[in-house]
């Protein structure tokens, strides 16, 4: 199987979005840039900071020379942030207190407006954070906080909790004696409205696909492309079965049916069982699924040992396979992310 990233696409989609935002950008390259493949995207791909959610995830990215922001820290990985020049987001008085014991240098604070993940919630807090932080010595370079839905009304209400938490850190920093530059981010869910924050943090409109109506006017390119290859070709007869027999498929009529490498353990569930995969350009079905491979129906399209098999492209696309699985392109994407895919970059 291979898995086929578009850079130049990425990169487009990145100039839209900041040409109608009129901010500077923060990529999102965890989980290994949504399963792009997060060496090369940040190697040729410009951003003000790049976001991991691990300090291991960051650390490749950092040797690049790049800004990371760490928006997961834990306990037992922080030196990794304080040996590398890392800049976690703090979002508890456990990160914090980690963060000034392994010596880290500087440090952004996660703000809690509403999503009731991660961050410091409330003035009182946000105040002790960074006092606390100022006077360990750590340079709080910012801080940040990510909408929990893109309606209007939520993220008004968002940004006002977070507002108020800013002048409360503001207010922390300065009764500890900080005199350092200080910028704010939210997620680009909340573009429409982040008229008064520095940065936005884009992910999944990045890799092509939109994550709320901030981004429905935006041409944004689905970056990734994956193929595969026709293993087996066989005729079938009606009341013939492919595939286990628990999850197979049936034949109703007399059929061509295809071997195709790529299976469940390449990111092609089992749930997409009847969903539309593309040869010699025209649409076929998925019949069966296994752990390896996965058998490809047609009543007249007949195909020879080789032929390319696309699963997703453009036509049809991680939001397409996302509501066949009953799930979101997210996760569809990061599962093309294996080993044994061969993994190419084109600009």
């Amino acid at each position: 199987m291979k898995v086929e990233t578009d850079l130049g696409a990425i990169e487009r989609n990145l100039d839209r979005i900041q040409n109608s935002a009129r901010k500077p950008l923060i990529l999102m390259c965890k989980a290994d840039a949504y399963g792009h493949g997060a060496a090369e995207v940040t190697r040729h791909i410009k951003a003000a900071y790049y976001g991991v959610a691990t300090e291991t995830e960051g650390i490749p990215i950092r040797d690049l020379g790049k800004q990371v922001l760490v928006t997961a820290p834990s306990l037992s990985l922080m030196p990794l942030s304080a040996s590398h020049d890392m800049i976690p987001l703090v979002g508890s008085f456990e990160i914090a207190r980690q963060a000034a014991g392994s010596g880290v240098r500087r440090c952004r604070i996660k703000v809690n407006s509403g999503m009731n993940r991660l961050g410091f919630t409330g003035e009182k807090e946000c105040y002790r954070a960074a006092l606390f932080l100022t006077r360990a010595g750590i340079a709080v370079e910012g801080a940040d906080t990510h909408y929990k839905e893109d309606s209007d009304d939520n993220i008004r209400l968002q940004n006002a909790a977070f507002c108020k938490a800013l002048s409360a850190i503001r207010a922390g920093l300065a009764a500890g004696g900080y005199e350092g530059g200080f910028t704010t981010s939210v997620t680009g869910t909340g573009a429409l409205f982040a008229g008064e924050f520095d940065y936005l943090r884009v992910g999944l409109a990045a890799y092509g696909y939109h994550t709320g109506y901030a981004t429905a006017g935006l041409a944004l390119e689905p970056a990734m492309k994956v193929t595969s290859e026709v293993i087996k070709r066989k005729r079938i007869r009606a009341g013939e079965s492919l595939g286990y027999a628990s999850f197979g498929f049936v034949a109703p009529r007399a059929m061509w049916a295809y071997t195709v490498l790529g299976g469940y353990a390449d990111g092609v569930s089992r749930s997409e069982v009847g969903r539309k995969v593309i040869a010699a350009g025209r649409r076929l079905s998925i019949a069966a699924v296994c752990m390896d491979t996965f058998e490809m129906i047609s009543d007249s399209v007949d195909l020879p040992v080789g032929q390319r098999v696309i699963i997703l492209s453009k036509g049809v696309d991680a939001a397409y396979v996302a509501q066949r699985r009953g799930t979101i392109p997210y996760e569809v994407l990061v599962g093309y992310n294996v080993p044994r895919a061969e993994r190419i970059y084109a600009y």
